[in-house]
């Protein structure tokens, strides 16, 4: 062999070892049974919570967002879950208002569309009317809407 040369790890011989198997089972039994609470609890995948200043500034938009309606006649609106748990950025902000049932309301969606996106200058407010939507999307937006009042 010359220096040079560099020597192919397959064609030399290796010894062949005999690798032991190891028995999981104890391992498996511990997650399934639950007998081991931190190693359950590091299985597991956590939620990720907002930070409590994201929280705080959202609980205090839902309030204002609250008394706006109130304040222009509205009973019943809904919004969706994501918003309220603070779960994503709320630029774009999507109320469902049941416009029917209140008498004391003198505008229609349109209006208070509008009127929203004056009172909150920095964010997209879009308001449905309940009424309009048809009884498979209504059906469908309602599995993820919160009241909010």
């Amino acid at each position: 062999m010359v220096e040079n040369e560099i020597t192919n790890i397959s064609e030399t011989e290796t010894p062949k070892e005999e690798v032991q198997k190891i028995d999981i089972e104890p391992i498996k039994s511990l997650v399934k049974d639950k007998t081991s609470k931190k190693l359950n609890k590091s299985l597991n995948k956590k939620a990720k919570k907002p930070s409590w200043w994201v929280r705080s500034r959202r609980k205090k938009l839902v309030f204002d967002l609250q008394i706006a309606l109130k304040d222009l006649g509205v009973k019943k609106a809904w919004v969706h879950n994501h918003f309220i748990n603070a779960e994503e950025k709320a630029k774009n902000i999507t109320i469902y208002v049941d416009i029917n049932n209140s008498q004391s309301i003198k505008y229609d969606a349109q209006e208070l569309d509008v009127l929203m996106d004056n009172k909150f200058k920095k964010r997209k407010i879009t308001v449905i009317d309940v009424s309009s939507l048809q009884p498979a999307i209504k059906e469908f937006v309602f599995k993820d809407v919160t009241p909010l009042f």
